[in-house]
């Protein structure tokens, strides 16, 4: 049954709709979709990233590694901040509305088909989005995908892919209901990306859970590269632009390489994505270190403590987790150590709200909790009583104003000398901050 959308608007309204499908594991229904498509997958160098917090950063500095050594690269994200194509990219520019439009309208009349094979079921909405991304990658003759795992590994609908090489970040505990109640399992899951004979590069830390990737690898015959026992870097400069890094790696050092990306936490994802361009393409030892600068100084990852002029002093960031939130707390030390700081908090209520709050509570002189714009999200008034619970300050500190828009018009109206004010919680909650704050930064009203 073939199908026409009239407009983009309509065709993400029906992509949309797929969600209330919820969430279902398992690679059969990819597979299928993606064999009544041709099996663009298996047209495409693909380079797969996992990992509980820094994918998405680490697969966007991979982007820019890899265009120094091809012409057309191709980047799987998830989720998005504001826009829906920002999920899939060539050289850092988005598929049009066009091309999703006419991608879903190929789709459309096979769902059906996967509906009723063997061991399958219809599509959900990820599949989808993972089999739009291939065919149009495949359609574009892209030379280099890099694809961000959704949800887990094992699972996940990106792992229908077999990459030129895995990599896994990191493990912490979230989606629990999904992944386990504990470490062990979580990196089990991500682990479940490790494919026969390739390698997986892995910034993963504890002794105990590279354990459990080092007993997969030598069953797998894949090679193993450990991130933090064989890459170093020193941080030369570091301002609000970013950091200056000098880089020791097992081939070759690099000096001088400018950064975007604010924080320790995102060395850890620039060397875990040198490791990944480094082992997974032989020409990287030839290319010039001039090339490499150029390259890194164009990589952008927003929602991540982005730092925002217009309107000024406001910083961006979608930590959803408590090792993420741990890693905001600790560049907002660095960076801020004496600056005044208001909080606007947003989290969802399926995620370890407790373990975020403890975490970033004592960075802030004032706590702003507000809704996110999600069926999953807290309530404010109950986000509010947990802050206040948590802080040694009492009620002065937490300030319940229940929406975005009046937190952010609070902060921007009643802000102290030199302070800022962070928005975080959620990536759902920075989207939505992102939009208004543009508007504010014109001098519209929210």
């Amino acid at each position: 049954m073939t199908k026409t959308f009239r407009n983009y608007r309509e065709s993400l309204d029906f992509l949309y709709g797929l969600r209330e499908r919820g969430t279902k594991l398992g690679l059969n229904n990819i597979s299928r979709l993606l064999r009544l498509l041709g099996d663009p997958h298996r047209r495409l160098r693909f380079y797969h990233i996992a990992g509980t917090n820094g994918k998405g950063s680490a697969a966007a500095i991979l982007q820019a590694l890899l265009r120094t050594v091809y012409e057309r690269v191709g980047l799987f994200t998830s989720p998005h901040l504001e826009d829906f194509r920002e999920r899939i990219q060539i050289n850092s520019r988005r598929i049009t509305s066009g091309e999703v439009q006419a991608g879903l309208e190929e789709i459309y009349p096979l769902l059906e088909k996967v509906a009723v094979s063997p061991g399958c079921s219809h599509p959900t909405y990820f599949e989808v989005v993972t089999a739009l991304a291939c065919r149009f990658f495949q359609k574009k003759r892209v030379e280099a995908v890099v694809g961000e795992v959704g949800l887990g590994g094992r699972l996940d609908a990106t792992n229908a892919a077999r990459p030129v090489i895995s990599a896994i970040t990191n493990v912490s505990l979230d989606h629990r209901d999904y992944l386990g109640n504990t470490l062990e399992a979580v990196a089990g899951e991500k682990a479940g990306i490790i494919k026969a004979g390739v390698p997986l590069v892995t910034g993963e830390r504890s002794p105990r859970l590279v354990a459990i990737f080092k007993k997969i690898c030598r069953e797998k015959n894949s090679p193993l590269i450990e991130v933090n026992r064989r890459y170093r870097a020193r941080v030369e400069i570091k301002n609000l632009r970013g950091q200056t890094l000098n880089v020791e790696s097992p081939r070759r050092n690099y000096d001088k390489l400018f950064l975007p990306l604010l924080g320790e936490h995102q060395i850890s994802n620039f060397l875990t994505a040198l490791a990944i361009w480094e082992n997974g393409e032989k020409s990287a030892a030839g290319v010039p270190i001039s090339r490499l600068r150029r390259a890194l100084r164009k990589v952008k990852w927003p929602g991540r403590f982005e730092i925002l002029q217009k309107p000024e002093r406001f910083i961006l960031d979608g930590a959803h987790n408590q090792n993420g939130a741990r890693a905001l707390a600790l560049t907002l030390e660095d960076y801020f150590p004496e600056e005044p700081l208001s909080l606007i908090l947003g989290i969802l209520a399926d995620k370890d709200v407790k373990g975020i709050c403890r975490q970033l509570l004592p960075c802030a002189d004032r706590v702003l909790p507000v809704g996110v714009a999600s069926e999953r999200g807290l309530p404010p008034a109950r986000l509010a009583r947990i802050c206040r619970a948590l802080t040694p300050g009492g009620k002065s500190r937490v300030r319940e104003l229940k929406t975005l828009e009046s937190a952010l018009s609070y902060c921007y109206r009643e802000r102290k000398k030199n302070e800022w004010t962070c928005v975080t919680g959620s990536l759902h909650l920075v989207g939505e901050a992102r939009g208004i704050l543009r508007k504010m930064g014109k001098g519209q009203n929210p």
